[in-house]
């Protein structure tokens, strides 16, 4: 959120494959307690939420978003730390090539 609004870019679509943090990020930090190790980077979330742009946070499962799925998966093999990509991780490659394919999976979902 940051990497967007310091590029102003002003209408962001954000996919979170956790319900709890879409409630997190619609309504703030009182949902959360202090003592929380999560409630830092909640507040800073929600206040980009709230700067002079559109955002949209929603729920989608895991398994509709292969590839975030798939760079989430590939972040754990990295140092701690920010990393930006200027070309796709070759870990990602095939997951990236279904999803321009369109390439459909079928899925269990609970109801």
């Amino acid at each position: 959120m940051y990497l967007t609004w310091e590029k102003k870019i002003m209408r962001l679509e954000v996919e979170v494959d956790s319900e709890v943090v879409v409630g997190f990020l619609t309504t703030g930090i009182e949902e959360i307690e202090e003592t929380n190790p999560l409630s830092i980077l909640v507040r800073l979330c929600h206040g980009f939420l709230r700067k002079d742009s559109i955002v949209r946070v929603s729920h989608v499962y895991r398994k509709a978003n292969r590839l975030t799925d798939g760079l989430t998966n590939h972040a754990f093999s990295l140092l701690l730390g920010f990393h930006a990509f200027a070309s796709v991780p070759v870990e990602v490659v095939s997951i990236l090539r279904e999803d321009v394919d369109g390439v459909l999976r079928s899925r269990l979902v609970p109801l």
